[in-house]
């Protein structure tokens, strides 16, 4: 691959200079240079002041590789390679990758972000992105039923709380699961609750998702049983807390808001104590479940998506 060079008569990075820029991408692609524009690809970034990133990098060498094996000649492409290429990744994995594995569906989604800042790239040379390429429709990760925890499952989950070895967690466990599982919020937007954000039927997600979530009778029952132990805990300390979800640890985190780093473990080691450890992706498995009883008590898809806070809800949830 070419290496690019400074210019020898100002020192100037070749970069900055408009018309050698565009020069140097559209050689590049002519050659299939994939060094050439990767580099100018991490100069986009850098000006514009963060750092390149492995997954960039490969995404787009891997992508340019696919092209030129295809037989294809930039810019004229075929309106569905872009789509072509993803499929590949679905079925078969990264074409540059010693031994290439196929991709989950959701990792698209960061596979479509490199791809759109490689545009973006070749705007900035003023090369432009190829007409007529065609984007996948609405690239992200839907909510899919395989993904949801079953009802027995989550019957099973919440039977193991009043047996949970560690007795003190177990009023906040039997808060905790009914909540995520009727509402789908993830970790981070539940440990962020205020209980201002509490409203009866209804409860207020702040942040950059910011929105109105209905609370099923199971979720409400759950909190109102939660609420007189939470306001206990918040007594324990001169300036109370404002959080919904306070640690009932032993010690001197008694009181004091959940972090990631104390609740993840706490809800794998429950979902261990249930006979549920083969279950992967334990927060999205009662996010999807959440997603379920939504469509169940009569919400459209497009809402239960927007309750959830997800891109959309998949096809076979009816």
């Amino acid at each position: 691959m070419g290496a690019v060079r400074e210019d020898p008569g100002l020192g100037l990075d070749p970069w900055d200079d408009p018309e050698r820029r565009k020069a140097l991408v559209q050689e590049a692609l002519e050659r299939g240079d994939r060094g050439v524009l990767v580099a100018g690809m991490e100069a986009f970034v850098k000006r514009r002041g963060r750092k390149g990133d492995h997954v960039d990098r490969m995404t787009v060498e891997a992508f340019l590789f696919f092209l030129q094996r295809e037989g294809r000649r930039w810019p004229k492409l075929e309106p569905g390679d872009l789509k072509a290429f993803l499929r590949e990744l679905l079925t078969k994995g990264n074409p540059l990758a010693p031994s290439p594995r196929p991709y989950q569906e959701r990792s698209l989604i960061r596979v479509v972000a490199a791809l759109r800042l490689f545009a973006r790239f070749l705007d900035w040379a003023g090369v432009g992105w190829p007409e007529g390429l065609e984007w996948p429709d609405r690239p992200g990760e839907p909510a899919r039923v395989d993904l949801a925890l079953p009802e027995e499952d989550y019957e099973r989950l919440l039977k193991a709380i009043p047996t949970f070895p560690v007795a003190h967690h177990r009023p906040f466990l039997q808060a905790l699961i009914p909540f995520l599982g009727e509402t789908g919020l993830d970790y981070r937007e539940t440990i962020g609750l205020w209980r201002q954000d509490y409203r009866g039927e209804s409860l207020l997600v702040r942040g950059r998702r910011a929105r109105e979530v209905p609370l099923s009778p199971e979720a409400r029952e759950a909190l109102e049983e939660w609420l007189p132990i939470r306001d206990y805990l918040a007594s324990l300390h001169p300036i109370p807390y404002p959080h919904l979800f306070l640690r009932t640890s032993e010690g001197p985190e008694r009181g004091k808001p959940w972090s990631l780093g104390a609740l993840v473990p706490l809800v794998r080691a429950l979902f261990k104590h249930a006979g549920l450890d083969h279950v992967g992706n334990k927060p999205l498995a009662l996010r999807y479940r959440a997603v379920r009883r939504l469509i169940g008590r009569g919400y459209p898809k497009e809402k239960v998506a927007y309750f959830v806070g997800i891109k959309r809800v998949a096809q076979g949830w009816e």
